[in-house]
């Protein structure tokens, strides 16, 4: 319910690409489903942050699995975080939150969040190393930073945001490697803080 609402949306504000449910369902919804196996097992996140949020997702997809954690939607753009929460009351999903500000703003919005958030979701935000450097601050002991990126993804991109962890203390995990339905390969590029 959450993506046919994205899909309704979008004929106002342009929050994804996609023009008709199945394609959003496809490059939106079963894009994010990996998230759980980026996680892994244990105990689950108690916060989560989704950077950049533009339509919700994947944050809405870690809401949804993990339905205790408090989960925010960190977006930039006012009229695209006003979208997202009313897609949100369409699906019934009151547990997300929305807050309308630029990343690096974050914590001064919500102080709460330093080094007290488990998991921070990042998908078409920008290069790994700058939003990795972003999204470290927030982060708890044990928790991950998650990238998604194109399953081709430029090495030399790679390099400088594992160089850029290793400089802010966190360390690199296993990628997550797939493809979607439609043939497109993901990575997700994992950064834990020791």
């Amino acid at each position: 319910s959450y993506v046919a609402a994205v899909v309704d949306e979008n004929a106002r504000i342009n929050l994804t690409g996609a023009k008709t449910l199945a394609a959003a369902i496809d490059v939106l919804a079963i894009d994010a489903l990996p998230l759980a196996t980026a996680w892994g097992a244990g105990a689950p996140p108690r916060r989560i942050v989704d950077l950049g949020t533009g339509n919700g997702l994947p944050g809405v997809v870690a809401a949804l699995f993990w339905p205790d954690a408090e989960t925010i939607l960190v977006e930039r753009r006012e009229k695209k975080a006003r979208a997202v929460e009313r897609c949100l009351a369409r699906a019934g999903l009151a547990r997300v939150g929305v807050v309308a500000c630029d990343g690096r703003e974050l914590l001064a919005r919500r102080p709460d969040l330093a080094g007290a958030v488990d998991l921070v979701t990042v998908r078409a935000v920008g290069d790994i190393g700058p939003t990795t450097r972003e999204a470290a601050p927030w982060l708890a002991r044990g928790g991950r930073i998650v990238h998604w990126k194109a399953g081709a993804l430029d090495a030399a991109e790679l390099a400088a945001g594992r160089e850029t962890a290793r400089a802010l203390g966190l360390r690199a995990s296993p990628d997550v490697e797939f493809t979607l339905p439609s043939g497109a390969t993901r990575r997700l590029v994992i950064f834990i803080a020791s």
